[in-house]
C-alpha cells in the first residue's frame, strides 16, 4: 500500500464546509488517507482551551472521541451530527483515519499554518459565495489561504440547491 495521504477539510459548522466534506468523502478520500479535520474557533476567553494549547493548537484528536462531551467542553467543540454522520462514512466506508485539530484566532493565519505544521498534501476547504461586496468588506478566508499554502487546495462551491449563507 502507498505512503497515506495526508488532508485537512476546514469545518466552521457552516453549510458550506459541510458540503465540502461531504464532497471530499464522496470524490477525494480512500482507504489508508488520513483526513484531518481543522476548527478554527475565532472566539476564546481567558484561562480556556486557547490557553492550555496555545498557538499551535490542540494535539491531534481522534474523531471518534469528539462523542463525549467532555472532549467536546475541552476543544471548545460542537456535536454535530452531518459532521458526525461524513466522518462515520470516510471511517467505514473509505476506509480513511479521521481525527480532529483545533486551533483559536483568525482562521486565515490559523488554516495555513496547519497546512505547514501537519504537514497536509492538500487542503479542502468550502466557499461561502459572498459577492463583491461582501468578500471585500469581510474578506475571504478560503482565497486567502489559496494563496498562501504550499499544498494543492480545493474549494467547494456551495450548490444553488442547497441554499446560501
Amino acid at each position: 500500500m502507498a505512503d497515506a495521504r495526508y488532508f485537512g477539510v476546514a469545518v466552521d459548522y457552516s453549510p458550506s464546509s459541510k458540503y465540502a466534506f461531504k464532497w471530499a468523502v464522496d470524490n477525494v478520500f480512500r482507504a489508508g488517507d488520513v483526513v484531518i479535520l481543522l476548527f478554527v474557533n475565532k472566539d476564546s476567553r481567558d484561562g480556556d482551551a486557547a490557553d492550555l494549547w496555545g498557538a499551535g493548537g490542540s494535539p491531534l484528536v481522534p474523531f471518534v472521541e469528539l462523542s463525549d462531551a467532555v472532549i467536546q467542553r475541552r476543544y471548545q467543540a460542537k456535536a454535530d451530527e452531518e459532521i458526525s454522520r461524513y466522518a462515520e462514512e470516510a471511517e467505514t466506508v473509505k476506509k480513511a483515519k479521521v481525527m480532529a485539530k483545533f486551533y483559536w484566532g483568525d482562521p486565515k493565519e490559523k488554516l495555513v499554518k496547519a497546512v505547514v505544521e501537519i504537514p497536509l498534501d492538500a487542503l479542502i476547504i468550502g466557499s461561502r459565495g459572498f459577492g463583491t461586496f461582501k468578500r471585500t468588506l469581510l474578506g475571504s478566508v478560503s482565497n486567502s489561504v489559496v494563496n498562501s499554502v504550499p499544498c494543492p487546495v480545493t474549494v467547494v462551491k456551495l450548490p444553488p440547491n442547497i441554499g446560501s449563507e
